[in-house]
This record gives C-alpha cells, structure tokens and sequence, in this order.
C-alpha cells in the first residue's frame, strides 16, 4: 500500500514553509500579549512629529503600515488554518 499526502497537510509544507509557520504563530501569540505593532506604530509617530515631519506624510506611512500589519495577521491565519488539521499537536 503506498501512501499519499494530501494537499494542504503541515506534511505538505516544505521545512521551510514549516519553520515559518511557527514563527508566524509565535509572532502571533506575542503580539496578541503585548500589542507590540501598536507601541512600535505610536513611538514612531512620536519621534516623526518631534522631528518635524509633515503630518500628511505620517498619515500616509500610517495607511501603509496598517494595510502591512493587516496582510501579516491574514497569512499567520491561513498558516495556522493550514496546520490545524487532524493529527496536528495544538499549542494554544
């Protein structure tokens, strides 16, 4: 009898893929704790006005930051929906 993988299984991802994947998740959980992005987003905004950036210029780096963090939280979702599978260890 020969066995497959199926897609989408954490037996599917390379080690690569699966080394990221923890990252993600640690990342995740962290963030969830501290609110880290928030402190990081707020002392910068901090220090730009103290040097004298425009407050549109701040503005728009703002909009980019959030649409990044937004795009980071989504793809440690789908990883972490990629690996909650049966037969996988949960650590939450």
């Amino acid at each position: 009898m020969t066995l497959t993988k199926r897609p989408n299984t954490p037996e599917s991802l390379s080690p690569d893929d699966r080394m990221e994947a923890i990252a993600r998740g640690v990342e995740a959980r962290f963030e969830e704790r501290t609110g880290y992005s928030k402190k990081i987003n707020q002392e910068t905004v901090d220090i730009a006005r103290a040097m004298g950036v425009p407050g549109r210029e701040i503005e728009k780096w703002m909009n980019r930051r959030t649409e990044l963090i937004a795009s980071e939280e989504a793809r440690i979702k789908e990883i972490k929906a990629r690996l909650d599978g049966p037969g996988v260890k949960s650590y939450a």
